[in-house]
């Protein structure tokens, strides 16, 4: 089965297997833990060293780098994690490309269907996505930007690099490095 060559041959964890639905088509890292009912659907590709669940599920375009986390009841969709990148609990991330070493505080979402379209979100290396943070695509973060809890970022309002913003809409509350 599925299960038995990732657990076997491939050095995958899967700690309840019979609660766990793995599709054929996956590419899943030696050393990454798989917790209890996960969904993986065909395509996804996770690196080594990963944490998925319990509760996830990874749909199609999928693709985690290496040290990464997709935590409980998160849900991804095209997303993109860079090494590192984690979202601990309840996320909702599609169409969106995560750099390096990203934080997603829990209850996040990329809102990324307008009612007619979806559209692309990008964020950028070391970005913090604060408890509750709405993006709403198109939008981009930039490197070591920062949202606050509750922060709603309206589409094509990009935040710069290095900036924290607050609010709903979202407003800049200081340049990092500023006093």
């Amino acid at each position: 089965s599925i299960l038995d060559e990732l657990m076997i041959e491939q050095g995958v964890t899967v700690y309840e297997p019979a609660t766990t639905y793995i599709e054929a088509g996956c590419k899943i890292g030696r050393d990454t833990v798989i917790y209890p009912n996960s969904v993986i659907r065909a395509g996804v590709e996770i690196g080594e060293h990963c944490e998925i669940g319990p509760f996830a599920h990874l749909r199609p375009g999928t693709k985690l780098g290496n040290h990464c986390k997709a935590g409980a009841f998160v849900e991804t969709k095209n997303a993109t994690f860079g090494d590192g990148t984690k979202s601990g609990h309840l996320a909702y991330l599609g169409d969106v490309t995560l750099g390096a070493n990203v934080n997603i505080g829990a209850g996040s979402i990329v809102a990324n269907y307008d009612g007619q379209k979806k559209h692309q979100t990008e964020v950028g290396d070391n970005a913090f996505i604060g408890c509750g943070t709405v993006l709403v695509a198109p939008v981009k973060v930039g490197k070591n930007a920062q949202t606050g809890a509750n922060t709603v970022v309206p589409h094509n309002k990009d935040v710069p690099e290095n900036t924290i913003v607050v609010g709903a809409p979202a407003r800049v509350l200081k340049t990092k490095g500023e006093g």
